[in-house]
């Protein structure tokens, strides 16, 4: 045998164990997100998921009409789990916790007469099957400023419910002035007050 096809033969044997480590890491990660996070994955493309985009329609605390876009991100995408599988040297792979598995983000867009919010979001469901929601904290995206003279969103409160292509939401506000500050007036019931809001899944 020649040492030609003999380093031929360990390289095949290094590339084939390597294709066989990144599909071991790959689907272990896959399979045990559809078991720790079924709100967001699953085999069955036609099954609901908490993850999508939402869209619905309420009125702010000045009863000014608007209309929200949601758009819940998958807590790890294709791309990600790819590029993590591919890693085989550096730190140990860190497995992400109970509560960490709980969480989710995304973005949100809000028109109305004042103009178009745009925000960030991050929050957690409380459940295991992801029906029922906690806390959602809405930010302003990077490189935006909000809308000014404007109730924009501050958060969801905790008890938001999501099931088949149905999400209800109670939103709080912050109040932004002309000069892009926060206020708050306490005699003023327009600052504490809820709104729930119902989305509908937005399908393709």
């Amino acid at each position: 045998m020649s040492r030609l096809f003999r380093l031929f033969l360990f390289l095949l044997v290094v590339a084939a164990f390597s294709w066989g480590v990144y599909e071991c890491k790959y689907y272990y990660s896959y399979y045990a997100d559809l078991k720790d996070r079924p709100w967001a994955y699953s085999r069955d493309e036609k099954k609901p998921l908490l993850v999508g985009r939402w869209q619905g329609k309420f009125r702010d605390p000045d009863n000014v009409s608007k209309t929200v876009l949601l758009t819940i991100k998958l807590p790890v995408s294709d791309q990600e789990r790819a590029s993590k599988a591919a890693r085989f040297r550096g730190k140990q792979q860190r497995f992400a916790s109970h509560n960490e598995k709980k969480r989710f983000a995304g973005s949100a867009t809000v028109t109305g007469a004042s103009g178009t919010e745009t925000y960030e979001f991050h929050g957690q469901v409380r459940t295991e099957d992801g029906h029922q929601l906690g806390t959602i904290q809405f930010y302003t995206a990077e490189g935006m400023s909000q809308v000014r003279t404007n109730f924009n969103l501050h958060s969801a409160v905790e008890g938001g419910r999501w099931n088949g292509d149905k999400l209800t939401l109670t939103v709080g506000f912050t109040y932004t002035t002309a000069t892009g500050a926060s206020h708050w007036n306490s005699s003023d019931p327009r600052f504490d007050k809820k709104v729930v809001i119902h989305l509908s899944r937005v399908k393709p």
